[in-house]
């Protein structure tokens, strides 16, 4: 028996199937449900739009809705503390949140903590505030800061043979990463004098004006340190105004695409990178595992590492992402 078949309903028979197979596939994204909402502390920060766009990337992947905000700027605590009381009133089921101070955040999520709304930070919380308030953190996704200033420290001792004058520029005054990064430095110091530390609020501004006083407070002054790149950039164009050039080591930290260029074309000795993007997919991928039940680690440790002329080929050429093999401990707890 012969059987008829019309090219009509082969196509209906097609596009029906792909029509299933296209439902099938949207229904096994782990993140459908997954509504995130995101409070930085500015994008007017390289560091912190690279983290963005790492959330809104991975959100992607997973078909998860993500709904981002941020301060004007780092100082603009009050317009930041605003934006999460207004979203916690709304219908998302994950935070993720870098205060701009230890603790602005604290009080606008409580609403979030009481109905067991996993919170993901991107920056470091005062733990005993975040006790007392009854706030408890899905986990905390961050690097070991310590780490990264203690790394620039034993390249600038290498450099200048064991000794020599140099400054730090901090961030904001207290901000723990930048506390950690300045205490990592004077671990690794060695016999470096350490002659002046100025804190510069993260601003390039403040850094550049900040690194001329001291080089003419210091004028044998062999090295810099700052807290982040955008610091370092002024500091940077500091040592350039006064034609020292080449004879100042200067590192930053967080390696943003300005610095990379800048250590590639000579100008900024190094960065301590901290791979912001990266971070940013990881903070996302801890949203979806908190709202499986996964059970996550308190701290979420990132990736580091040191960026100078060495290696500057390779970490552009992987940028945003790092050169090295990198396994996201929380991915393997996702359902």
């Amino acid at each position: 028996m012969s059987v008829k078949v019309s090219m009509q309903s082969l196509l209906v028979g097609s596009m029906l199937s792909l029509t299933l197979v296209g439902q099938a596939w949207a229904a096994d994204l782990p993140g459908k449900n997954l509504k995130i909402a995101v409070v930085l502390k500015t994008l007017a920060n390289p560091y912190w739009l690279a983290t963005q766009q790492g959330i809104e990337a991975k959100a992607k992947e997973i078909d998860a809705a993500v709904t981002v905000q941020a301060g004007t700027d780092e100082s603009a605590i009050d317009e930041q503390t605003n934006m999460v009381q207004t979203m916690v009133g709304q219908d998302f089921n994950c935070f993720i949140v870098a205060p701009i101070s230890n603790s602005n955040l604290i009080q606008p999520l409580v609403t979030a903590a009481k109905k067991n709304i996993p919170i993901v930070a991107g920056d470091a919380f005062d733990a005993d505030a975040l006790a007392a308030a009854g706030v408890k953190l899905a986990t905390y996704v961050t690097v070991r800061h310590t780490d990264a200033g203690k790394a620039v420290a034993e390249e600038m001792v290498k450099r200048l043979g064991g000794t020599g004058k140099v400054a730090l520029i901090g961030g904001l005054a207290g901000h723990p990463a930048s506390i950690q990064r300045l205490e990592g430095f004077r671990s690794g110091a060695g016999g470096l004098e350490i002659v002046q530390e100025q804190a510069a609020d993260w601003d390039r501004e403040k850094a550049l004006n900040a690194a001329d006083a001291i080089l003419r407070a210091h004028p044998d002054l062999k090295g810099f340190y700052a807290a982040n790149d955008g610091m370092a950039l002024g500091v940077q164009q500091a040592v350039n105004n006064a034609g020292l050039a080449g004879k100042v080591l200067v590192f930053g930290t967080d390696a943003i695409d300005d610095a990379l260029n800048s250590i590639e074309a000579g100008q900024m000795t190094g960065t301590a990178a901290q791979f912001p993007y990266l971070m940013g997919q990881i903070e996302v991928e801890a949203c979806l595992a908190a709202s499986q039940g996964a059970a996550i680690d308190a701290t979420t440790v990132a990736p580091q590492a040191l960026i100078t002329s060495e290696n500057i080929a390779a970490a552009k050429a992987s940028s945003p992402q790092p050169w090295f093999e990198y396994s996201s401990p929380i991915a393997k707890l996702i359902k």
